[in-house]
């Protein structure tokens, strides 16, 4: 473990720790997913340092924060339109509709919701690939294209986007059990989640550089 956070003891660690951990804050706190876009920013400076084969964290730049923050969550949410659009369907099938699983709106909710989990999955393996490629090469590699399709059926990005998704997991139990810690836990929990993200953002970016 103390390996996979050496990362952590590079000479642009506090800074990184600091600024991610300011972002999460004010999101949990008074400015919900505004917030959010500097921290995608430096996400962003840290999978092209990993695609780099730079074993540090990049320095904190603000230009940066507030240029590929922005350009990066335009890209992320692109990508989810469609999964999004699918199940607002469902739901509203789910919704203003009586459900009857004899009738013709049982199996209709019941193909939507398995075709929304599909989508949103495909999602989740698209979006890393996207911004992977836009923090590589701008806004043309974040495109759809034959390297990115053969990028995606690439066993070392499955592993980097598996794996990522094991930290995940694994911080997300972490940090509900600090944020649950009277009085302490709002405030270390952000930063618990922090590191979780910049650990996941360095297995994906690692296992789309290694495809």
């Amino acid at each position: 473990m103390s390996e996979r956070l050496a990362f952590l003891r590079g000479e642009n660690a506090e800074e990184a720790l600091l600024v991610g951990w300011i972002c999460l804050l004010a999101h949990s706190l008074f400015l919900p997913w505004l917030s959010l876009v500097p921290a995608v920013g430096y996400l962003v400076a840290v999978a092209r340092a990993v695609i780099d084969r730079e074993s540090d964290l990049p320095a904190v730049e603000f230009r940066t924060l507030l240029v590929a923050g922005p350009v990066a969550s335009v890209i992320g949410l692109g990508y989810g339109l469609v999964p999004l659009a699918v199940g607002v369907i469902t739901v509203s099938l789910a919704t203003g509709t009586t459900v009857d699983p004899t009738g013709g709106t049982g199996p209709l909710f019941l193909v939507g919701s398995t075709m929304t989990l599909f989508v949103l999955l495909a999602a989740l393996y698209t979006v890393p690939v996207a911004l992977c490629g836009y923090a590589r090469g701008g806004v043309g590699s974040a495109l759809p294209d034959s390297s990115f399709v053969r990028i995606m059926g690439r066993a070392a990005y499955f592993v980097g986007w598996t794996s990522a998704l094991v930290v995940l997991a694994a911080g997300a139990l972490a940090g509900s059990v600090v944020g649950a810690v009277p009085l302490i836990g709002p405030l270390l929990g952000p930063l618990v989640w922090w590191v979780v993200a910049l650990a996941a953002t360095r297995r994906l970016a690692a296992g789309y550089r290694e495809a």
